[in-house]
């Protein structure tokens, strides 16, 4: 018997993409509160992001894998610090589309999370949110974090429902 048998209800499977590290306790139980008591299963996602199109182009992506292994680490240590959630992870390809996809098939995600880098630098990164939300029927959140002298704070800046 599963876990989600045995608990009498199915868990809420996230896939949350990173392009920094999910860090921070308001986070954590940000993403705890989405499953409203359920058992929650994340698989994060760190895709090798190329620094440009040409280097995505020309297949440089050494650098980008490294950054997303560093991402992926990171967020894992994070969200082990809330016991309410399971997390796994993944280094993804350079275009999140495509990191998106191939996570997928894989992890029956019931919904798309998205951390973005503050700054939007990496290429592929721009315009994220409306590219995920056009292209996958699953909702999708949009999680801005914050850093000030209390810590870290997650802030919502965007969702989409689907049925």
């Amino acid at each position: 018997m599963s876990s989600d048998q045995a608990s009498g209800s199915r868990a809420l499977h996230l896939l949350v993409v990173v392009a920094q590290a999910a860090r921070g306790e308001d986070l954590r139980r940000r993403l705890a509160g989405l499953s409203s008591g359920r058992p929650l299963e994340l698989r994060v996602l760190a895709p090798a992001f190329a620094s440009s199109a040409l280097k995505y182009i020309a297949s440089d992506v050494d650098e980008g894998i490294r950054r997303a292994r560093g991402r992926l680490e990171r967020s894992l240590v994070e969200m082990s610090g809330e016991r309410r959630l399971h997390a796994a992870g993944e280094v993804g390809e350079a275009d999140p589309l495509m990191a998106i996809d191939s996570a997928l098939v894989s992890f029956p995600a019931d919904e798309i999370v998205i951390v973005p880098s503050p700054q939007r630098d990496q290429w592929a990164e721009k315009a994220l949110f409306e590219h995920v939300c056009e292209r996958f029927d699953l909702p999708v959140r949009q999680i801005e974090l914050e850093d000030d002298e209390t810590g870290t704070h997650a802030v919502q800046t965007a969702c989409t429902q689907r049925p």
